[in-house]
């Protein structure tokens, strides 16, 4: 991991995935980047006594002087790629089928390496993608908020995690 930040018992570490060569070793031919996606990896290991709840994760992407970028969800990842389209004035073409371009971000590697996790049993940890609307900045932060301890229902402390090269 590029950056973690350990605090009550849990650390949380986090990637940028903003190169080609780092993209492909995740999603292999398909790059993220090409379509404004940043996937950035998170890790979060629990060395608590007790589980964590991490279903209600809140993770933002924070650029000082610009402001901060929701993590997208699932269903908002597809049509990121699709930007906008104009509205077809011409002739209507005849009824033939034909084929419709598909969607590069609907492919199986995006959903399937997506942060699923609900809740990180004792001294485990989980792993995945958080996909944000935006180019990767060095001087960024990734903020957390919404971990909570399962056993006392109280919420931790948020986490403000700086990129490091």
């Amino acid at each position: 991991m590029k950056s973690k930040v350990a605090l009550d018992q849990v650390i949380i570490g986090v990637e940028a995935f903003e190169t080609a060569e780092k993209a492909a070793k995740a999603f292999g031919k398909l790059d993220p980047n090409k379509y404004e996606v940043l996937p950035v990896l998170v890790v979060i290991k629990n060395n608590r006594k007790s589980p964590i709840k991490v279903g209600q994760l809140e993770v933002q992407y924070i650029v000082p002087g610009l402001g901060k970028v929701q993590a997208l969800k699932s269903d908002e990842i597809t049509s990121a790629a699709a930007g906008p389209t104009a509205p077809n004035l011409g002739p209507k073409p005849f009824p033939i089928p034909t084929r419709r371009k598909k969607n590069p971000l609907s492919a199986p590697e995006i959903e399937g390496r997506s942060f699923a996790a609900r809740m990180i049993a004792a001294g485990e940890s989980a792993s995945g993608f958080f996909y944000f609307n935006i180019k990767h900045r060095t001087t960024a932060k990734i903020y957390f908020n919404g971990l909570v301890d399962a056993s006392t229902n109280q919420e931790i402390f948020y986490f403000e995690i700086p990129f490091t090269e």
